[in-house]
């Protein structure tokens, strides 16, 4: 598998260069919705989007306001930085007083891209949860294109690869399943669902099948309605079916340790009567996934390299 596509790269970066020698107070970044245009390159940057505040973060581009958050590792500093509001809500007055020249709206705040857009250019990039890694090599080239990054962003993305080919070497033959746990819940994701990124990432083959569209478009059901139920007892049987199956490796996101918060994945998996008795589990198969990283920042660029290096210490060991 290859993240990094020579065929792609090379007139990427040829336009990149011919872009900013021909024209170089022009600011030009491609996006989900269409292609942005400024007359000056944006010095002051919001980011609501945590996976772009990571990428800009490794790419060295400064950004100005950020979501509250409890940022840790490499992001430590944006503790310090103007809060903009939520990953969900902006602050408007905050960024009025701000006055950004660029807004990166994020997945949690995309219904704000209207009032964003009315205070400064806004911009969003959607990431396809089957086709993930190609939707992180495009992004962050577009946005080392547009602040004359490229050659940055190709030597980590080709780090990215190196590491991700690791540890499809790694688990070769291997088996896997992520679960999310919340509120003593364990919740499997299979290819297609929010985390089903990790089949990608790590070459582990799920247990699960892939999730048809119709189990991906359903609504959240209500609690205690029929609906819910009947998603209860379709998750119990899932959970059975992953013992059954007995995958090599179990990884677990933790919801409830977001933020600092309180770990209970390895007590919720050690209570679990089936689950327990995988092979993963007696052997010690078990990865404790980062939740900052895995549901906060997923596929920043600088966060998929610690993941990945992570992974491969863990597994390879």
């Amino acid at each position: 598998m290859r993240i990094i596509r020579n065929t792609f790269l090379t007139p990427f970066l040829g336009a990149a260069l011919l872009t900013f020698g021909l024209t170089a107070h022009a600011f030009e970044l491609e996006h989900s919705a269409g292609t942005l245009r400024l007359e000056n390159t944006p010095q002051k940057i919001v980011s609501y989007e945590l996976s772009h505040l990571d990428t800009l973060n490794a790419l060295g581009i400064e950004v100005a306001g950020v979501p509250q958050s409890v940022y840790g590792g490499v992001l430590e500093k944006f503790n310090q930085s103007q809060v903009v509001g939520t990953l969900f809500e902006p602050d408007y007055d905050s960024l009025e007083a701000l006055h950004p020249d660029l807004i990166i709206a994020g997945g949690r705040s995309e219904s704000a891209i209207p009032e964003l857009m009315e205070l400064a250019p806004t911009v969003s990039f959607i990431t396809d949860p089957n086709n993930f890694l190609n939707s992180v090599e495009q992004s962050t080239l577009q946005l080392a294109r547009a602040f004359d990054k490229t050659v940055e962003a190709t030597q980590q993305l080709e780090q990215l690869e190196q590491q991700i080919a690791k540890l499809y070497e790694i688990n070769s033959d291997k088996t896997g399943m992520l679960l999310f746990t919340i509120n003593g819940r364990l919740i499997p994701h299979a290819p297609g669902d929010r985390f089903g990124y990790v089949y990608e990432l790590t070459g582990l083959q799920s247990v699960l099948p892939e999730r048809s569209t119709a189990e991906l478009t359903q609504p959240r059901p209500k609690p205690d309605s029929p609906e819910a139920e009947a998603a209860a007892i379709k998750n119990a049987t899932e959970l059975n079916a992953i013992a059954q199956a007995d995958p090599d490796w179990i990884i677990i996101v933790d919801r409830g340790a977001i933020n600092n918060g309180k770990k209970t994945a390895a007590d919720t998996l050690a209570a679990h009567e089936t689950l327990n008795k995988t092979q993963a589990f007696k052997k010690g198969q078990v990865y404790y996934a980062d939740p900052n990283g895995w549901y906060l920042i997923t596929g920043g660029l600088n966060n998929l390299n610690t993941i990945t290096a992570d992974m491969i210490e863990k597994m390879g060991s």
